[in-house]
């Protein structure tokens, strides 16, 4: 059997970020967090939070250039 996500609400995950909720909550509206609407409330993912706010726990970035960039160029650079 497959372990549900854990999810908090907004109400719960305030205090652990020492933030008010409604910025937690301008926070899930916005997308800046985990979150999902559940009827009138907001639940937030914990394990994907923790891997948002813990840099050690993201992927290392990848070093191929952009697509349609060629590698070594900056974005200030003038193509002449």
């Amino acid at each position: 059997m497959t372990a549900l996500p854990q999810l908090a609400t907004v109400d719960e995950v305030a205090p652990l970020l020492r933030l008010e909720p409604d910025t937690v909550m301008r926070m899930c509206r916005a997308g800046r967090l985990p979150a999902v609407k559940v009827g009138h409330r907001w639940l937030i993912h914990l394990g994907r939070l923790a891997e948002q706010l813990d840099p050690e726990s993201a992927p290392a970035p990848s070093s191929a250039a952009p697509a349609g960039r060629a590698p070594g160029r900056g974005v200030s650079e003038v193509e002449r």
